[in-house]
């Protein structure tokens, strides 16, 4: 069984030349993704015995995903193709390093069911990631169901916050949706900008003790060129970036996620009583894979491998 789970959607990014906005959009290059299949892979490239759970059509592209991963060494038991639709497609423009526009086109994410789940797969896991794409459509009481059983098992549930706006009908139900995530995960991962959506500030400190008492274990805030923030009510810390040459930054937050989640699950303490010097060692790691993936265009295709990481993460390599 795998020892990292990641549920979700994999699709096909339709990706711009770089430096183009979405709206002066011509040829187009297909690349897989989607954040949770992104996840498996860049576990799967660590070493990491992970499994994916989701759905894509019976297509070509749907065809291509499901190889692709198994190819990498993900567990693609419960990654199945649905012919009730197609594979979902996101277009991507990147106008700068840093900055990307999307235009999503929702398939067979829509489908998975609680009914469909294997509950002995999930809870066989140390870990479990999920993110709120998943949460903005039907799929979404699939996504909770598999948490809640996660958490019940006692395993680390990782849930990414991955807001994407126009995915949502308002905001006030996004806001409402994220927060069924957040309480059914233990640690959670986001941006200043979802950070602010959540809570009302940018502020890492503050706002991490705010969704600490909402019922979290351990908070993750990634700050970019500036690294991450971490807490988990007991200790917290900022963690300095890697300097790269960034190039395409579209799959760096789920590097880091996955990174975040290979740190986890070799832990055998509670999260809370996991030190300073535990956590700054497992977001140091997690700003490696974030600031490796960063130096592709890409996505799936920028995840890098442990190798890379272990070179990055030796002394004077990249700080």
């Amino acid at each position: 069984m795998p020892r990292i789970i990641s549920l979700g959607e994999a699709l096909i990014d339709l990706f711009a030349g770089k430096g183009v906005p979405l709206r002066e959009l011509k040829p187009l290059q297909p690349s897989p993704g989607g954040a949770p299949a992104n996840v498996a892979v860049a576990l799967a490239r660590l070493g990491v015995d992970v499994g994916f759970i989701g759905k894509v059509g019976d297509d070509d592209y749907g065809t291509f995903l499901i190889d692709l991963l198994a190819g990498e060494g993900v567990d693609v038991t419960h990654f199945t193709a649905d012919p009730r639709a197609p594979t979902m497609l996101a277009v991507v423009a990147a106008p700068s390093p840093t900055e990307q526009h999307f235009a999503i086109y929702h398939g067979t994410d829509t489908l998975l069911s609680p009914e469909e789940l294997d509950q002995a797969y999930i809870q066989s896991a140390r870990c479990l990631v999920f993110g709120s794409v998943t949460l903005a459509d039907a799929s979404g009481p699939a996504a909770l169901h598999a948490a809640r059983w996660a958490r019940e098992a006692g395993q680390h549930v990782i849930f990414d916050v991955n807001l994407r706006p126009a995915l949502w009908p308002d905001l006030q139900v996004a806001r409402s949706r994220i927060g069924e995530g957040l309480a059914s995960s233990t640690v959670v991962k986001l941006n200043e900008v979802e950070l602010e959506f959540l809570t009302g500030t940018a502020d890492p400190a503050a706002g991490s003790q705010a969704l600490l008492q909402q019922g979290v274990q351990l908070c993750c805030v990634s700050l970019g060129a500036d690294g991450a923030y971490f807490n988990n009510g007991a200790a917290s810390g900022h963690v300095p970036a890697f300097h790269v040459e960034a190039v395409d930054t579209t799959g760096s937050g789920d590097a880091f996620v996955a990174g975040l989640a290979f740190g986890l699950s070799k832990q055998d303490q509670p999260i809370a009583q996991l030190s300073s010097a535990d956590l700054h060692q497992m977001l140091r790691f997690a700003n490696a894979c974030g600031a490796l993936a960063a130096t592709s265009l890409g996505a799936m295709t920028a995840l890098p491998a442990l190798k890379d990481v272990e070179h990055l993460l030796q002394p004077d390599a990249g700080t």
